[in-house]
């Protein structure tokens, strides 16, 4: 009998082994998967071009200059005005990105040739009138301008960039069809000058704004305030025997408002974020 009973119990306790067991395996079947593995964010991809860029422009240029004289000037000359007019360039230029708000380039710009006169009085005494001279000297001046420029881009917005820079480099000038020509006591007496070319320290400080024709295209309007330093144009011979001189145009600069165009090589646009995947949680 009590083997019997001893039986009975081994065997409702292998029972209740076997129930456990089956218990904890369906709740290992119905639990949910393990979370995937979080995604690799992927390597930024490799740009070929760099920040190249080519560039283009066009724009016209009001000069000014603080005098003209000629030297040496005659004893008893008043100048009676003096001007300079405007001009037209053409440029060219290559440059690099470095960031979104850092870049530098390399320009290169033929300067249309301008007319400067001088207007001078030979005021001999003030009591005569008969006696008084004036004499006006006039020319040509052109020139080959090369910068290398850095500029600051101030951030866009609605595709529009702001930028400041600043250049220096060199202006090689020429002058041309520099003449002499006498009036009233001088009548009758003329000068020509031999064309002359030089090339003087140049300095330019730049603003404009940049807009976004699309990712590589990009439009700028600009102003330009270059300084070309002084020019000296070559020796006037009169042909009635006179003292040699020649024209100097102190300090000439520029102020220059310019449109152009610049490629980009590379794709500027920024890289897509990185997203990582859902946060899963176990319950």
């Amino acid at each position: 009998m009590r083997s019997l009973k001893t039986l009975l119990a081994a065997g409702y306790a292998a029972l209740l082994a076997t129930g456990a067991a089956g218990t904890a395996l369906a709740a290992d079947m119905t639990a949910p998967p393990a979370p995937p593995p979080m995604p690799m964010a992927p390597p930024p991809a490799l740009d070929a071009g760099g920040g190249f860029y080519l560039r283009g422009d066009i724009g016209v240029g009001s000069h000014n200059d603080s005098g003209i004289l000629n030297v040496p000037g005659g004893t008893n000359y008043q100048v009676l005005s003096s001007s300079h007019g405007s001009t037209a360039f053409l440029g060219i230029g290559a440059g690099y990105a470095f960031n979104s708000w850092l870049r530098a380039d390399a320009t290169l710009e033929y300067r249309k040739a301008s007319k400067f006169k001088l207007t001078e009085l030979d005021n001999r005494n003030t009591v005569a009138t008969n006696d008084d001279g004036i004499n006006v000297t006039s020319g040509k001046v052109s020139a080959i301008v090369g910068l290398a420029n850095a500029y600051v881009d101030l951030g866009t917005w609605n595709r529009i960039t702001p930028f400041i820079g600043a250049g220096v480099g060199f202006a090689t000038i020429s002058t041309s069809d520099v003449r002499d020509v006498g009036y009233a006591a001088f009548a009758g007496g003329t000068g020509r000058a031999a064309d002359k070319t030089s090339t003087r320290l140049a300095w330019a400080v730049h603003a404009g704004l940049g807009y976004d024709l699309s990712t590589n295209l990009k439009a700028e309007v600009a102003y330009r305030y270059l300084n070309m330093g002084t020019v000296n144009t070559g020796t006037v011979v009169c042909a009635v025997p006179c003292t040699a001189y020649n024209a100097r145009i102190k300090s000439l600069d520029s102020h220059d408002i310019k449109v152009g165009l610049r490629y980009v090589f590379a794709d500027m646009a920024p890289a897509p974020t990185f997203m990582p995947g859902p946060l899963v949680r176990k319950y």
